[in-house]
């Protein structure tokens, strides 16, 4: 699993590290990449939101279909959402 330099099951740490990603996908900076604007206001197709949603699941170790991502059309809401099958997850017992 990937180390990072924030907790994932933080919202607000997990939305600035996906601003960063959206960015990426697209030719504005992360700077101006709004929260809580919807990300298909930013011309993000399909075919950019399958592969950003790959990005950000082999990133974070966990699955994420991209339709989660229409689903929670921001990425606001996106973090929220991430956060928290993250810490369910964490909160799991491992098999053994």
């Amino acid at each position: 699993m990937t180390t990072f330099a924030f907790d994932p099951t933080v919202p607000a740490q997990l939305q600035d590290w996906l601003v960063d990603r959206v960015a990426e996908y697209l030719p504005e900076f992360a700077e101006s990449v709004d929260p809580h604007r919807e990300l298909g206001e930013y011309g993000l197709d399909s075919i950019a939101v399958v592969a950003f949603a790959a990005d950000v699941e082999e990133r974070l170790g966990t699955d994420v279909d991209p339709t989660a991502i229409w689903d929670h059309p921001t990425v606001a809401q996106l973090a929220e959402h991430l956060a928290g099958e993250l810490a369910g997850r964490a909160e799991r017992p491992q098999a053994a």
